[in-house]
């Protein structure tokens, strides 16, 4: 069996443990054998928009990405799988490890990933602050590492119903022509149900700080989810399209054909 369809064979073995686990974690708490719920701990869904900014610690929550990319124009469109994990290493400090992407139907650059460490110095019901770094490796690149990127992540939740997410970063690409970039995603959500939110993303994002305004553009997303279970063992489906290049500042135009879209799906719980 060649490579390619070991990682498929691997990324549908994901896929089946991840919807195993799903309807697991959807089961009522209470018909579960031996299920532990820790006291004062809620036992119905908690809503997305009151999830923080960090996973607690001791839960690790393993993800998968599938999705389609169209990057325009008389390129063909790609399917890909991304595979990831969140792990609450210590209180207010998570990791996210990501293998990403691998194409089924194109050519995949064996190596790449991207490590996260995040942690989070203000906890409080209506704000979550933090700050972490992102590395994206490709063990194929001379360098390792092709960029670097500070973080600064704010939640805002100003009601029961409605979150804000907002970060600054600053990307240092470590190519053959090193230059930092700069990025300030915003996301929206609504919670329409305790299991169901809806919301958009955009972000500013400027690839070369030496010449912003050549540089920058603006993606325009949709999103939405369902989650079930409380935060210490949930699992969550969230959908999204997001338009790539939906405006270029330097040229005034909008782009609606390069577009990714995917649906990312979670199953969190607690290590024994």
């Amino acid at each position: 069996m060649g490579s390619r369809q070991q990682m498929a064979a691997l990324a549908a073995f994901v896929f089946v443990f991840l919807a195993a686990s799903a309807a697991r974690s959807a089961e009522p708490v209470a018909t579960r054998a031996g299920a532990r719920v820790a006291p004062g701990k809620p036992k119905g869904p908690t809503p997305m928009v009151k999830r923080g900014l960090i996973l607690p610690a001791e839960m690790v929550d393993v993800y998968l990405i599938p999705s389609i990319e169209y990057p325009g124009g008389d390129q063909d469109r790609r399917v890909a799988a991304t595979v990831g994990t969140l792990w609450g290493i210590v209180p207010e400090v998570h990791v996210d490890f990501q293998i990403t992407p691998f194409y089924m139907n194109a050519h995949s650059v064996p190596g790449t990933g991207r490590f996260a460490i995040t942690g989070r110095f203000v906890k409080t019901p209506p704000i979550d602050v933090g700050a972490g770094v992102i590395a994206w490796f490709d063990t194929q690149s001379p360098n390792v590492i092709s960029y670097i990127q500070p973080m600064f992540p704010v939640i805002l939740r100003p009601s029961d119903q409605f979150r804000l997410d907002v970060a600054m970063q600053v990307p240092l690409y470590t190519d053959n022509d090193p230059h930092f970039g700069f990025r300030v995603p915003v996301s929206v959500y609504t919670q329409i149900t305790d299991r169901i939110h809806i919301g958009s993303t955009t972000t500013l994002a400027i690839g070369d700080l030496r010449d912003p305004v050549a540089t920058a553009s603006i993606p325009i997303g949709l999103t939405g989810g369902y989650s079930a279970g409380p935060e210490l063992g949930f699992a969550a489906f969230t959908p999204y399209i997001t338009w790539t290049n939906f405006y270029t500042p330097a040229s005034g135009a909008v782009n609606t054909q390069a577009f990714v879209a995917g649906v990312i799906a979670d199953i969190a719980t607690r290590l024994p």
